[in-house]
């Protein structure tokens, strides 16, 4: 029996204003959750997609005013690109400018090239994850409190003033991904929805795992969202399907970012089991997978360029299992 589950759409890579509005437009109005651009300054894998980027922040403030039910997030800020401070300032702001539309979602950061040709400085990961930890209770602090103080290793607050407050309470949702421990149990303490970017049998595990530090954290799950980031291409075309498959591990063999899970014996069994790609009944009942392993919200990774006629369909004959 199907699991209820959210469809949201995400991506920036190689998109400019106009495709920015008609993607969101798009997703609008055929009903889906939200829509979620990364947080990059570049290109971060040489030879895959386009280098033209818009800084996603200000895309989605913008857009704010070009929607009406889209909630409006990013997967991830990059928590090292700017102060929490500044970060609560604007995500506040588009809460507001959108109605109470806003996520966040927030990482640590793992590209150190963009820190690199930027001129930013390069924390070890222990760090990453502490300032990625005080920031979000800095954040918190802002929009819960009037004034806010918090003193930290990396932040501190001295009675800092922050009205009005965000328009959801007791503030806009928080997104954490990823599959370490450490970062689980930052996602224990602050997250509304736990992301991942794998597939379905790590999946479950990692969900596993992550409900377990929420009872060492003395935190209850319940309620929460367990999303994916998951490429999508729905078709009726068997040999598109499959071409589909083997150009997603030809890209695995190559060293894709995202490496095989070792619940897999092979890399086109884990591509398999990390994709939503077939005809309607097939994505049906790969999405029933995934939500008896325990997602509930799917970030659906379309391909360039965006394909509308396919992302109304999915909307339209695959969604509505799930609601």
């Amino acid at each position: 029996m199907a699991g209820k589950a959210l469809f949201s759409v995400g991506g920036s890579s190689g998109l400019v204003w106009n495709d920015f509005l008609e993607i969101c437009q798009a997703c609008d109005e055929y009903g889906y959750h939200g829509f979620y651009p990364s947080d990059h300054l570049m290109l971060i894998q040489p030879g895959r997609g386009s280098g033209l980027r818009l800084e996603g922040l200000t895309v989605m403030a913008a857009m704010s005013g070009h929607t009406k039910n889209l909630r409006l997030g990013m997967l991830v800020i990059n928590n090292n690109f700017r102060h929490p401070v500044i970060t609560a300032k604007m995500i506040n702001t588009i809460d507001h400018a959108s109605g109470g539309r806003v996520e966040m979602g927030i990482g640590s950061g793992n590209i150190p090239a963009e820190f690199e040709a930027h001129g930013m400085p390069w924390p070890k990961f222990s760090e990453r994850l502490d300032r990625l930890d005080e920031s979000l209770q800095v954040m918190k602090a802002l929009w819960t409190e009037e004034p806010a103080s918090f003193e930290g290793k990396y932040y501190q607050l001295k009675e800092a003033p922050m009205m009005p407050k965000p328009i959801q309470k007791p503030y806009p949702p928080i997104i954490i991904g990823g599959m370490g421990e450490r970062t689980m149990r930052v996602a224990a303490k602050h997250a509304d929805d736990y992301n991942q970017i794998t597939s379905v049998r790590q999946a479950e595990a990692n969900i596993a795992k992550f409900k377990a530090i929420c009872a060492e954290e003395g935190r209850d799950p319940t309620g929460m969202r367990f999303s994916v980031q998951i490429p999508i291409r729905l078709t009726d075309d068997k040999a598109e399907a499959e071409s589909f498959f083997a150009n997603t591990v030809e890209t695995y063999t190559r060293g894709a970012s995202h490496k095989k899970s070792d619940l897999y014996d092979t890399i086109e069994e884990h591509v398999r089991d990390s994709s939503l790609c077939g005809g309607v009944e097939e994505i049906k009942a790969q999405v029933d997978k995934w939500t008896s392993a325990g997602v509930n919200h799917f970030i659906l990774q379309t391909p360039r360029p965006f394909d509308a006629p396919m992302m109304e369909r999915f909307a339209k004959e695959v969604a509505p299992a799930f609601s």
